[in-house]
């Protein structure tokens, strides 16, 4: 009886060293949230990705551009109370109407979006959303949901061209859901306000290029493509509460002069 119970007491203390075992292997944030990586594996990845997209697009070379980009998000990051990464910004030679997040605070803008916007606050709003699906990991989550996270270790540890080829393009093409949407906004929205930047102007742009391109309009704005426009989406942000003694500060770069720069 007395061995019996010693046994029960050792096959106990095993189980529990195997449970504790177990939590100190995982790292608590990634088991509390089955859509994680840890920081170091999406440093990892983001590198395999960043060396695939560069040879892919066609980065603009051009020290104006680059001062103005510098302008205009500096206003944003300066308002930020503590960023996720150290945020890269790259201009791409691609006439589509287009910016996207991609992993570790890499954030990628077209040309045709300079083109189209009409000046750096909107360029500034735009970019706020972007950097809200980068502080809230949606890149990450949306990677996990949609390949799982045994295949993003495989391609860590791999390094497969294929695969990265095929994520580098997931990770463009794929939409975010409903609510990662409405997260980007509502940070893209604080953003502007604490930059002194009015968040209504991000409805004012959308409402715009409704107007201008009623006929081809996620054709035209690829933007919408991997960001579904609602009308909820224009109604927040033309109806955000700004208070009486609010003190909007316009970016002060002349936007023709800014695009005069891509040609």
């Amino acid at each position: 009886m007395k061995w019996g119970a010693l046994k029960e007491l050792g096959i106990l203390i095993a189980i529990f060293l195997l449970v504790w075992g177990g939590f100190s292997y995982y790292d608590y944030e990634e088991f509390k949230n089955p859509f994680s990586i840890s920081a170091e594996n999406e440093a990892e990845l983001s590198k395999l990705m960043t060396e695939y997209l560069m040879t892919d697009f066609e980065v603009i070379q051009n020290r104006s551009l680059d001062s103005s980009l510098q302008i205009i998000t500096n206003r944003l990051l300066s308002n930020l109370d503590s960023a996720q990464y150290e945020y890269k910004f790259h201009l791409i030679d691609n006439p589509d109407v287009n910016a996207f997040t991609a992993l570790n605070g890499n954030i990628y803008i077209f040309s045709g979006l300079i083109e189209e916007v009409s000046s750096a606050d909107e360029l500034a709003l735009i970019l706020a959303h972007e950097i809200g699906h980068a502080e809230n990991r949606h890149v990450v989550e949306k990677l996990v949901k949609t390949i799982g996270i045994e295949v993003l270790f495989s391609i860590i540890t791999g390094g497969d061209p294929v695969l990265i080829s095929e994520l580098s393009k997931l990770t463009i093409s794929t939409s975010f859901d409903r609510l990662n949407e409405e997260e980007a906004d509502d940070f893209a929205l604080r953003l502007a306000f604490d930059s002194q930047i009015n968040p209504r102007r991000l409805a004012q742009f959308f409402l715009k290029m409704k107007a201008k391109h009623q006929s081809d309009l996620h054709e035209k704005l690829k933007f919408l493509s991997t960001h579904p426009l609602g009308n909820d989406r224009i109604k927040k942000s033309s109806d955000f509460l700004l208070p009486d003694d609010f003190n909007e500060k316009p970016i002060p770069l002349d936007w023709e002069m800014v695009k005069a720069y891509l040609d």
